[in-house]
């Protein structure tokens, strides 16, 4: 029986879903991809984001100090 953890790091999202996860606009997101800071798939017109690399991009763009956490402690 396989496990389903390892399909969470596979889960595929939309620009509109991944837009909403960010809580940015979705041309804001588009942009990101044009400019190469978000990887993304092109499936015809549309395009996917695979859930990891969002989670990558976060921990890119994480500044030293919100690594200390709420309260600065």
């Amino acid at each position: 029986m396989r496990s389903r953890a390892p399909l969470l790091d596979q889960e595929i999202l939309t620009v509109e879903q991944a837009a909403e996860y960010l809580q940015v606009h979705k041309m804001t997101l588009y942009r990101y991809i044009r400019e190469g800071l978000l990887p993304a798939v092109r499936l015809g017109k549309m395009y996917r984001l695979f859930r990891r690399d969002i989670e990558a991009f976060l921990d890119a763009q994480r500044h030293p100090s919100d690594s200390t956490g709420a309260g600065g402690k």
